[in-house]
């Protein structure tokens, strides 16, 4: 199992031992990433000093593990009567659209494990050229993407952030 644990902070402070540590493009914040792939898990209390904390255990990696220039991190808040409809469509359909773009790295999508509107989350790996390609168009316009996005959960309720490594 790997755990993540994600934080927001209005500034930074020392990393710690498996810290990464962004800026969040267009806000001033700071966004701290804490991995543990020991099969222990993460702290479920969130970081005090942060405006926002997320933990969940991931559940699938699409691609390679490789640094990007950016980081796209997205949270989903899917309701408990689609869970297995949302899971699939990003594994069966999203994914590989996303993959055949060659600066799409990859992807670890996690499922929370504290309470969280926040059902998902995933942290993808890309240059920033990938989120204008022809697979990112093709990814959200396929009839599965069109019939989820009738919801006002979908795509409407994600959070997006665009992470720059620091």
């Amino acid at each position: 199992m790997s755990y993540v644990r994600i934080s927001q902070f209005t500034q930074r402070d020392e990393p710690g031992a498996g810290s990464e540590w962004f800026t969040r493009d267009g806000t001033g914040e700071f966004v701290r990433i804490d991995r543990d792939a020991s099969g222990g898990s993460l702290p479920f209390e969130p970081e005090s000093r942060a405006l926002v904390s997320w933990a969940g255990c991931r559940t699938r990696a699409y691609g390679e593990r490789r640094n990007g220039a950016i980081t796209y991190l997205l949270k989903y808040p899917v309701p408990l009567d689609y869970l297995y409809e949302f899971d699939a469509w990003f594994h069966y359909e999203h994914m590989p659209i996303l993959l055949e773009e060659k600066t799409w790295y990859g992807c670890d999508f996690y499922r929370s494990t504290g309470i969280s509107m926040y059902t998902f989350a995933a942290i993808h790996h890309l240059e920033p050229a990938a989120l204008k390609s022809a697979a990112r168009d093709r990814s959200i316009s396929t009839p599965w993407w069109n019939r989820l996005k009738q919801y006002a959960w979908f795509d409407k309720g994600f959070v997006r952030a665009i992470l720059r490594r620091i």
